[in-house]
C-alpha cells in the first residue's frame, strides 16, 4: 500500500460549474469489487460529491459477470431497496435526484424470455422497479416524462431544464434517472478508459460549446434513416448558442476537438471521425452496441477513442427511433445541462439504453464566486451561527441559494441568502458548510464553495495525529482529544461509514483495511463519543490508497 496526499480535487473544483450539482447524486458501488470502489473515489473527488452520499452494496458475481444481467427480483434485493435504505438513513431521501452507478454492475435486467422485451439497469431504475407492459418495451411506447421533444418533425418541444426543474413540476411522479461510470465487463473496456472518462467529464467545463458536432446521414437507412428528420432542426436550434453543427451525407473528413458524432451504422470506426474534446457525446445507433456478446460495434469503442459520453441498447431494439438519443442532446448538452440530463430529455422510451461515462460532464454553464458574510470559522454560541451567503455571476442574474452540512441539506433552494447551521444539533468539532449558489433559469446553472468550521460548546475537540502502514493491508490512525473531559469510545467515520470502534484511551490506536475503502483518492474523520453522546468531529484527513502488484 503506498499513500499520498491528493490534492488535485481542490484544484479542479475551484469555481466548479455545474447544473446538475454533485449533492443531488447517490454514487452506487459494488462493495464486492476493488474497480467499483475505485471509479466511484475518484468520480466522488473529482467532481465534489459528499462522502455520505456513496452507497455501498453487497452483489453477487452472479450478476455482475458474464452476460451481467439480474432478474427484477434480483434488482429489488440487491441494489433498489439496500440503497434506498441506505439513502433514508443517512437523510438523503430529498437531496437525492439521479443515481450514478459505479462499474461491475449488472447492466441488462430479464423481465422477459423474449430478448426484445427486456430492460437495461437504466430502465428498472428510470421505473423505480416497475416493469413497464411488455408491449410498451419492445415498441418503445413506454413514455418518459422527461423527454423534452419534438416527437416528430415540427413538433412541440420544451426547453432544456436541470433535474431540479424537472423534479419541482413533477414532485411525487418524478422518475429516477441514473448513468453507469463505465462497463468493464467481458468485451468491455479497461480501468484507464473509464477513469479518463471522469478526468474528461471534469475537463469538460473548459471546452465550450464552439466545437464540431457531426451529425451524418448514411446509406444504411434502417439505423441512419429514424434520426435524419432531427438533424437540420437541431443546426438551426444550436446557432445561436454558438454550437458549430454539421451534417454530411457521406462520411465526413477526420477533425480535430469533436464535441459530438452521430451517426447510424451496424459498423463504425471512431477514430475515422477524428479526436474528441472532453465531454464529446459519440453514439450509433444500432442493435446491440451494448450487448457484449452479439456482433456489431459497442458503443464503448467511443470511448476507447476518445469520447466522455455515450449510449447504446443492451439488446435488439429495431431501429425505434424512440429508444435511441434524439440529436437535440446537443441543445441541452450546449444550454448548460449535464451529459445525464440531456440524456433524459431527448429519450423518450428510456428502458433499453445503458448510458456510459461521466454523467455530470458539462460544456456550457455560468461560473460564480461564493463567499460568506458573517461565518467565523470557530462558532460558540447560537449568534455565531447564522450568515449570509454572497454569490456573484458574470451576468445580472437572481440567486437560489441553498446550503449542505456535513454533506447533508440543511437549507433547500430559494432567493434567502440567509444560512442558519444546525448549532443545537451539532457535536463540538469539525463540521463543513457548503453553500451552493444557482441563477435562476430553467437550466439552473452556478456551483458550490465547501467552508470548514468548528463547533465549541463544551470545549471538545478531537484531532487525527498519524495515519502510518499497520499491519499488511491495513492502515493504522492514531488520535487525541483536547478539552478537560475524556471521551467514552472513539470510531473512524469513512464516507458515511464507521470503519473501527474502540474505548478511548490515550495512544489508542485504530485502524482499517485498504481493501475496504479502495484504491484512489480518500479523506477519513475520527469520532469521539462522549457519555452525553456528544460526538466530536476530527478535521479530515486527505490522503490517496495506490495497491501494490497483486503478487505482492
Amino acid at each position: 500500500m503506498r499513500r499520498v496526499v491528493f490534492s488535485l480535487t481542490a484544484v479542479l473544483l475551484a469555481g466548479a460549474v455545474q447544473a446538475q450539482m454533485p449533492h443531488r447524486v447517490a454514487v452506487l458501488v459494488n462493495e464486492n469489487s476493488q474497480n467499483s470502489k475505485k471509479t466511484a473515489n475518484v468520480f466522488a473527488a473529482l467532481h465534489g460529491v459528499p462522502g455520505v452520499n456513496l452507497i455501498a452494496l453487497n452483489l453477487p458475481d452472479s450478476i455482475v459477470t458474464g452476460r451481467a444481467e439480474c432478474s427484477p427480483a434480483e434488482f429489488m434485493q440487491y441494489i433498489y431497496e439496500p440503497a434506498q435504505k441506505i439513502i433514508a438513513e443517512r437523510g438523503l431521501t430529498d437531496q437525492v435526484l439521479a443515481w450514478v452507478y459505479s462499474v461491475d454492475f449488472p447492466i441488462r435486467v430479464v423481465t422477459s424470455p423474449n430478448d426484445r422485451q427486456q430492460m437495461s439497469l437504466m430502465g428498472l431504475t428510470f421505473t423505480r422497479g416497475k416493469v413497464p407492459a411488455m408491449e410498451m418495451i419492445e415498441k418503445g411506447q413506454f413514455i418518459s416524462p422527461l423527454f423534452a421533444g419534438p416527437a416528430k418533425e415540427g413538433g412541440a418541444k420544451n426547453p432544456p431544464r436541470s433535474f431540479d426543474v424537472w423534479q419541482g413540476g413533477l414532485k411525487e411522479k418524478m422518475p429516477l434517472p441514473s448513468m453507469m461510470l463505465g462497463y468493464t465487463g467481458e468485451n468491455g473496456t479497461d480501468m484507464d478508459t473509464v477513469l479518463k472518462c471522469i478526468e474528461n467529464g471534469v475537463r469538460a467545463r473548459q471546452s465550450g460549446v464552439g466545437k464540431p458536432v457531426l451529425l451524418v446521414q448514411t446509406d444504411d437507412k434502417a439505423r441512419s434513416g429514424p434520426r435524419e428528420w432531427q438533424y437540420a432542426d437541431v443546426k438551426a436550434e444550436m446557432a445561436p448558442r454558438g454550437g458549430s453543427v454539421m451534417i454530411y451525407t457521406n462520411q465526413p473528413p477526420a477533425q480535430t476537438s469533436l464535441v459530438g458524432v452521430m451517426i447510424g451504422a451496424a459498423e463504425i470506426k471512431p477514430a475515422d471521425f477524428g479526436t474528441f474534446a472532453p465531454g464529446a457525446f459519440a453514439e450509433h445507433l444500432t442493435s446491440w452496441s451494448a450487448e457484449f456478446q452479439k456482433p456489431q460495434t459497442k458503443c464503448t469503442e467511443w470511448l476507447k477513442a476518445g469520447a466522455t459520453v455515450t449510449a447504446g441498447m443492451v439488446t435488439e431494439p429495431y431501429n425505434a427511433w424512440t429508444k435511441f438519443t434524439h440529436a437535440r442532446f446537443f441543445v441541452h448538452y450546449a444550454s448548460g445541462c449535464s451529459a445525464m440530463e440531456s440524456f433524459y430529455q431527448s429519450i423518450l422510451s428510456p428502458v433499453q439504453v445503458l448510458l456510459l461515462g461521466d454523467p455530470l460532464a458539462q460544456i456550457s454553464g455560468l461560473p460564480v464566486e461564493i463567499k460568506t458574510i458573517g461565518l467565523s470559522k470557530e462558532i460558540s454560541s447560537t449568534l455565531d451561527s447564522s450568515f449570509v451567503a454572497e454569490a456573484k455571476f458574470p451576468v445580472p442574474a437572481k440567486v437560489l441559494y441553498s446550503a449542505l452540512f456535513d454533506g447533508k441539506q440543511i437549507k433547500g433552494a430559494d432567493n434567502i441568502p440567509l444560512i442558519e447551521l444546525p448549532f443545537k444539533e451539532a457535536g463540538d468539532g469539525y463540521h463543513e458548510v457548503r453553500i451552493i449558489a444557482q441563477a435562476i433559469s430553467p437550466v439552473t446553472p452556478g456551483g458550490f464553495k465547501d467552508f470548514p468550521v468548528f463547533i465549541n460548546k463544551k470545549g471538545r475537540s478531537l484531532a487525527i495525529t498519524g495515519l502510518t502502514d499497520g499491519a499488511p493491508r491495513r492502515i493504522a490512525v492514531k488520535a487525541k482529544s483536547g478539552g478537560k473531559e475524556t471521551p467514552k469510545e472513539i470510531f473512524l467515520l469513512w464516507n458515511g461509514r464507521e470503519l473501527d470502534r474502540k474505548p478511548y484511551a490515550d495512544g489508542v490506536e485504530l485502524s482499517f483495511d485498504e481493501r475496504t475503502v479502495g484504491e484512489g483518492p480518500q479523506r477519513i474523520q475520527a469520532v469521539a463519543v462522549y457519555e452525553d453522546g456528544m460526538q466530536v468531529h476530527s478535521a479530515p484527513v486527505p490522503f490517496a490508497i495506490a495497491f501494490k502488484a497483486a503478487a505482492e
